[in-house]
């Protein structure tokens, strides 16, 4: 970032993250046009998936704002309340359902990645998880996307490097797909890895 900018953040729970959703949901349309989801999204459906924050137990947001604008935002809920694609890959893991916690998103406006923001939004989330008393790891899930994807960005930085540097590892063979209609207007299967970091 350039210029000096006054970043303020909010964490907000159950009721409260319903006044947020527009604002949720244009941030995901947003970065999510991005590689590597390339995702061709509608509003309809980001509110629809997003209203679930608002009503599952123990589910938070933080919000990162510049002024009035929206330019950063954290989500997550416990595992056992997400969706049977991200629950079922845990089968057989040896670990504990109930004690995992699914951070679903860390987006941020480009101007304002790479200055230690998800860091701080990482760790703000992490210490509202452990208050709850109940969950021991965090995780989440990254989109897989070959490296000579001809989309790629010539200066993209994968996520997982944050990841590592955060102190979440890959869990090898745990995966999951999910179907979404891209730029093309072209549905296709994607290949979901997940990754967990042991709450201390």
């Amino acid at each position: 970032m350039n210029d000096v900018k006054v970043i303020t953040e909010q964490l907000l729970t159950g009721p409260a993250i319903t006044a947020v959703l527009d604002d949720l949901a244009a941030l995901r349309l947003d970065i999510f046009r991005e590689y590597p989801y390339l995702y061709h999204g509608r509003r309809e459906d980001e509110l629809h998936y997003l209203a679930g924050y608002a009503t599952a137990p123990d589910a938070c947001v933080i919000l990162a704002r510049d002024g009035s604008s929206v330019i950063g935002a954290a989500t997550g809920m416990p595992l056992v309340h997400e969706d049977a694609q991200l629950r079922a890959p845990f089968a057989g893991t040896g670990l504990y359902l109930d004690g995992i916690y699914y951070v679903g998103e860390l987006l941020f406006q480009p101007a304002y990645r790479n200055c230690g923001l998800g860091r701080k939004l990482l760790g703000q989330m992490a210490s509202k998880v452990r208050s709850f008393g109940r969950f021991r790891t965090l995780t989440c899930a990254t989109v897989e996307r070959p490296d000579d994807h001809p989309l790629r960005p010539g200066d993209h930085v994968p996520i997982s490097r944050f990841l590592g540097r955060t102190g979440f590892v890959r869990l090898p063979g745990v995966t999951t797909r999910f179907t979404w209609c891209e730029f093309d207007g072209v549905e296709r299967d994607h290949p979901m890895q997940f990754w967990s970091k042991e709450l201390c």
